[in-house]
């Protein structure tokens, strides 16, 4: 018996040997030794199946290793591919954006070079005759007073001078925006309103307000809006084509009046400066009126630093000096509209 059970032992393999066989050799092996039982088949498959399934496993996770490590590559070198092309869309970004910075930047400071070297010295003319336009209508309204108001006379062509002066420098200074640009300084667009303002004081509506002796067909108490422009030009010279325009002086004014042809031009102001007188042409004073409060807002925008001498006006006390009913009916309208175009300048 001791013979027969070693035997058995010595056929059956050991546990190293079964994990080194697979299921058919195994059993080829069993077989032939004639000690195949039932017992030792199941422990046997058992011990197989524990073994491929280990063996399976792990082939399986070192497929599923080698596949992460492939696909984070993939991914990494994805990542990076997309940092970079991120970085260098970014860098690019930033530098059109400081590009064009900097060009607007260089721009606008050449514009605004631009802008003051052609309009500046313009800006001063145009606040000195802002000034005196509006001591000369309110020395007019000085009832204590009576002018002799014709145009072949120093008083009635100072105050015509003085009145398209005004006129002609805002007109001059609007033709300097086809050498700079108004943009680039927001305080000095205010000049360019100031033109058109000024143009509406003298042509507009919004100062006669509907009042019955309004004659709209001819130019009796007021300028067409386009005409205006035709006289600020007249008054304009220029001395040689590498000089910029100007103004004319006073004394070149009144000379010009002499001629025939230039005082056409300046039709249909020495008409109506010519005996002009409150009462009788109610609504022209109004209007000058309205242009003198204007140019006061002017003042009060941009020559404060000049300390220019405004004599103090009375706009209650000048509007009853037309003694027209239907203004002095409507006088609070009335000085609300002229009083208006002070406050029109402001943004």
């Amino acid at each position: 018996m001791f013979s027969q059970s070693k035997h058995r032992a010595e056929c059956i393999p050991d546990k190293k040997m079964i994990y080194e066989m697979d299921i058919g050799s195994l059993l080829t092996a069993m077989t032939t030794t004639g000690v195949v039982s039932i017992t030792a088949a199941q422990y046997l498959s058992k011990r197989l199946l524990d073994h491929r399934l280990s063996k399976d496993l792990k082939d399986y996770d070192a497929k599923i290793n080698e596949t992460l490590a492939t696909h984070k590559a993939a991914l990494d070198q994805r990542v990076n591919t997309v940092k970079a092309e991120g970085e260098a869309q970014l860098k690019k970004e930033i530098e059109e954006y400081l590009g064009e910075k900097t060009a607007d930047r260089t721009y606008r400071s050449e514009a605004r070079k631009r802008l003051y070297l052609a309009v500046g010295p313009l800006r001063y003319q145009l606040l000195i005759a802002a000034a005196e336009l509006t001591n000369r209508v309110t020395r007019i309204g000085d009832a204590k007073i009576t002018f002799d108001m014709s145009i072949k006379r120093y008083f009635g062509q100072s105050t015509a001078y003085r009145m398209l002066r005004v006129l002609a420098v805002s007109e001059l200074i609007e033709r300097q925006i086809a050498y700079a640009d108004f943009a680039v300084a927001p305080a000095m667009r205010s000049l360019l309103k100031f033109k058109r303002q000024a143009f509406m004081c003298l042509s507009s509506g919004k100062v006669s307000l509907g009042h019955p002796n309004e004659d709209w067909n001819g130019q009796t108490q007021h300028i067409f809006y386009d005409v205006l422009g035709m006289i600020a030009s007249n008054l304009t010279v220029q001395d040689s084509p590498n000089l910029p325009e100007r103004i004319m002086r006073f004394d070149e004014f009144a000379d010009k009046l002499s001629d025939r042809n230039f005082a056409r031009q300046m039709e249909p102001v020495p008409h109506l400066i010519t005996g002009f007188v409150a009462t009788s042409q109610s609504i022209l004073w109004l209007r000058l009126l309205a242009l003198a409060q204007l140019c006061i807002g002017l003042l009060e925008n941009h020559g404060t630093e000049l300390d220019l001498e405004i004599d103090p006006m009375n706009v209650d006390q000048m509007i009853r000096m037309t003694e027209d009913d239907h203004i002095l009916r409507n006088i609070d309208s009335y000085r609300e509209a002229i009083v208006s175009f002070r406050t029109s300048l402001v943004n």
